[in-house]
């Protein structure tokens, strides 16, 4: 025995597996089973006929009388040692007497149910134990309306054709007694736990259940408009489900539905409503409930499978739900509007009109355009996965499945609404963003949908004028009249208005990404953890910052500027190199929460794998160039021409001088004014490069070239890098009459601080374009890149610009611009092209 126990111990699982496939297969039989009885056809036409309060009342009642059974488990569960939580119970209860109404066995699935729900922490033999005593008592309330129906029957007026039922009325009401009988006799100590406080809960608990059902079977008929006698009603109904269940046919169907027909024609009411009456008892009773059961244990089977695989199962399936969602939503909205706007093509065309809306015929024009155009606005909001546009979506919906029910009810949309509410639903977690940001690929394509459409509305109505004559008639543009026309171009007008508030609505948010410098806390990270090439550049004060944090301690630092919903990182980030991935991570995270974008402007190869990891793609954009100033001299072939302008500068005494801050006055007055003949009235620019600022440039020393009377011709602030290995500078500029080898005698002299000062390499600067897209298996937008390089000379020197660094250069650094994957190239392109151009603010 202990054998067999330990082998059927072992295969626990897979009897719970069969046991499970054994219900699914009875389920989708009965199912089945119910849909050959009952015509789809002839149900909607019943729904479309009663008034939709009516319908709505039916389902409500079938809901409610569903309810009472949900406290058996109540009870069942406080018998047991370990009790599973109250929400638990209450799911899986719903779940095990709605699939039990439906194709119960004579208790067997029930009782199977409630063993795989319940008797994972109880004990096999506690579990049955308790469930026994307990579904003995789930007939006691039909056993008293047996009672009370034999009462009627024989002592009320009721129709003489009842009186054939007695002997079934009799046996149905012995079994109360008996078993209040057999459960207090004391020499029966299985029941001595059930006191009388439980058996009273549970009595009550059937009588209710009971009572709901005949509530429900009831109110259908009445809601029907039927005339009937309720006294006559119930003893029948409780004589046809006695005969159901001795029948052992699960659900009663067939032998309950033949002997409520001949009963209902008995008393009066005609054979065709009867069918209807008992078709839409099952199915406010029966089906409703059932199908919410079904929903319940996908959820619940679903909830045990997804913790098996760590929620990947969950995750997978609410980002198709989203999928599903967005695409619903676009083309019910689009699809609503479109009807509104061509009536005849959903009318005239069959092949259109089976997969729209419209083709159910409930919405007038004006109500069409407001749902369609803000399904589309919600479209957008779930595509962005919008929190804020969670609950609008859902009222949406739930709107427009209340207008379709009160306007015209029509079975088969409803159907269609409650599904993609079902999406909202599902795909809840996907609603996470705090704000929507309107990306410029957004703006693209829902201004083309919603233009397009707008404009399709205009030209049918130009189209339809009174005075206009048309040689080849189109029916699908022919409007019903100019007065519902102008009605709907009001409609779209207010619509937009609508949609212009609802956008702002989605956008506006307190939350911010970074936050503005603070010169105390950047100096703190760049003194401890040293900085790179575009350091200095924070301190513009044009852009934001986003600090990553460990314990409260500021280790890794951004420098960004917004562009719609691109956030435009400048270089590489400073701060503790071993903290770069997390932080990433983080801003990353931050950044999508409120719906933002990350894309790293002109960062190294090492730092793009980092990115690559993350999910972004990359584009050279050119290359830096490095000169090793510790090796440096101008000695050579090469440089014959440079040595040759430096001795020329040097015979004009021209002097370069290091000049240390603070500056005086008049210094900046001079340095203003090659600033501004450099740039010959065209404004500064920003971002990516310092501007004139005599706050930004007292921050560091400024190399100039003095002329023999001692003005300066040129100058180049340095950029500290705030490490020993590069010294680069920023501005370098000079009169437009100083001699032609000013820039090459300042770079060199600045050569020569460098080396002075210790630092291994000076960087000149980007050559954009630079060995971009030369191979011939480079990646195409690279070729193009590489197209404007060797082509693109009127519009910039990138190759004169290579071939000056080149001369100094010993090494050249690539330089990438890393954007997300789900981003596109060409407008991210655009907007760096935009920001770096854009004059200072």
């Amino acid at each position: 025995m202990t054998q067999v126990l330990g082998w059927l111990k072992k295969r626990t699982k897979l009897f719970k597996f069969i046991f499970l496939l054994s219900v699914s297969v009875i389920v989708v039989r009965e199912v089945l089973t119910i849909a050959k009885t009952t015509s789809l056809s002839q149900l909607q036409d019943v729904l479309t006929a009663l008034h939709p309060l009516a319908v709505v009342a039916m389902g409500i009642v079938g809901l409610i009388a569903v309810m009472p059974m949900l406290f058996y488990d109540v009870i069942l569960t406080n018998l047991l040692p370990d009790k599973p939580a109250l929400p638990y119970v209450l799911q899986t209860s719903w779940i095990t007497n709605t699939i039990n109404n439906l194709c119960g066995f004579g208790g067997l699935i029930s009782t199977g149910l409630r063993t795989q729900f319940y008797g994972k922490k109880t004990q096999g033999q506690e579990l049955l134990k308790a469930l026994s005593k307990v579904i003995l008592f789930f007939m006691s309330g039909i056993s008293i309306y047996c009672l009370l129906s034999l009462l009627l029957v024989w002592f009320g007026h009721t129709d003489p054709f009842l009186h054939k039922y007695w002997l079934w009325l009799i046996g149905g009401s012995l079994y109360f007694p008996i078993l209040l009988i057999v459960t207090h006799r004391s020499e029966i100590g299985f029941f001595d736990d059930l006191t009388l406080k439980i058996e009273s809960q549970l009595v009550g608990t059937s009588f209710l259940e009971w009572t709901g059902v005949l509530t429900t079977f009831i109110s259908v008929g009445k809601l029907m408009g039927l005339d009937f006698s309720i006294g006559e009603v119930i003893p029948l109904y409780i004589a046809c489900s006695i005969i159901g269940m001795v029948s052992m046919i699960p659900g009663a169907l067939g032998s309950f539905d033949v002997m409520m027909l001949l009963g209902l024609s008995a008393l009066g009411v005609p054979h065709e409503s009867a069918v209807i009456w008992i078709l839409l008892y099952r199915l406010f009773y029966y089906l409703i409930p059932f199908a919410i059961g079904l929903l319940l244990l996908t959820h619940n089977v679903g909830d045990q499978f997804n913790q098996r695989y760590n929620g990947i199962p969950k995750e997978a399936a609410s980002k198709v739900a989203h999928y599903a969602l967005v695409t619903s939503l676009y083309i019910a909205g689009s699809l609503l509007v479109l009807s509104a706007t061509i009536p005849e093509a959903f009318s005239d065309y069959p092949i259109i009109g089976k997969w729209t809306p419209a083709s159910f015929h409930f919405l007038t024009q004006t109500p069409s355009l407001i749902f369609g155009f803000l399904l589309l606005a919600m479209g957008r909001g779930a595509a962005q996965k919008v929190k804020k546009a969670f609950m609008p979506t859902v009222i949406l919906l739930l709107s427009a499945v209340i207008y379709v029910i009160w306007k015209e009810f029509s079975w088969g949309l409803v159907v269609i609404l409650v599904l993609v509410l079902l999406f909202v639903v599902l795909s809840r977690s996907q609603f996470y963003r705090v704000k929507l940001v309107y990306s410029w690929e957004m703006l693209t394509f829902d201004g083309l949908l919603y233009s397009s459409l707008a404009f399709l509305y205009v030209v049918i109505g130009v189209y339809n004028l009174p005075h206009r004559h048309h040689r080849v008639r189109h029916d699908f543009l022919v409007f019903p009249s100019e007065h519902m026309w102008l009605l709907g171009l009001l409609t779209i007008v207010i619509t937009a208005t609508l949609l212009l508030i609802f956008g702002h609505y989605l956008s506006k948010s307190n939350i911010t990404l970074g936050e503005t410098v603070n010169q105390e806390k950047v100096m703190a990270l760049l003194d401890e953890f040293g900085g790179n090439e575009t350091s200095q550049l924070i301190f513009l004060g044009d852009k934001e910052l986003f600090f990553y944090e460990v314990k409260g301690k500021p280790v890794v630092l951004f420098q960004y500027k917004l562009k719609a919903d691109k956030c435009l990182v400048m270089g590489e980030p400073v701060g503790d190199a071993t903290c770069f991935l997390a932080a990433i991570e983080a801003f990353m995270e931050k950044a999508d929460t409120l719906g933002y974008r990350l894309v790293f402007y002109e960062v190294q190869e090492s730092f793009v794998m980092l990115l690559h990891e993350q999910g972004f793609d990359f584009l050279k954009m050119g290359e830096e160039a490095y000169v090793d100033v510790q090796n440096f001299t101008l000695s050579g072939k090469k440089l014959k021409g440079v040595r040759s302008l430096i001795n020329k500068m040097d015979r004009d005494n021209y002097q370069f001088e290091w000049l240390e801050p603070p500056f005086s006055v008049e210094l900046m007055k001079e340095l203003r004014q090659i600033s501004d003949e450099w740039l010959a009235g065209q404004a500064e620019k920003s971002y990516s490069m310092g501007y004139f600022d005599e706050v930004y440039l007292s921050r560091a020393p400024i190399g100039v070239i003095k002329d023999r009377q001692g003005r300066c011709v040129a100058f180049a602030n340095s950029m500290p890098t705030y490490n020993q290995e590069q010294m680069t500078i920023d501005l370098m500029r000079h009169y437009r009459d100083a001699p032609s080898g000013v820039m090459d005698s300042l770079f060199t002299h600045l050569f020569d601080v460098a080396k002075e000062q210790g630092y291994q390499f000076f960087n000149m600067g980007m050559a954009p374009l630079a060995n971009v897209g030369y191979a011939k298996n480079s990646f195409f937008q690279e070729r193009v890149a590489h197209y404007i390089y060797e082509y693109g000379t009127h519009f910039y020197s990138f190759q004169g610009l290579r071939n000056y660094k080149s001369k100094y250069a010993t090494r050249w650094v690539a330089k990438y611009t890393a954007y997300p994957k789900n981003s596109s190239l060409i407008f991210t392109l655009i907007q760096l092209l935009i920001l770096v151009n854009a004059p200072k603010e």
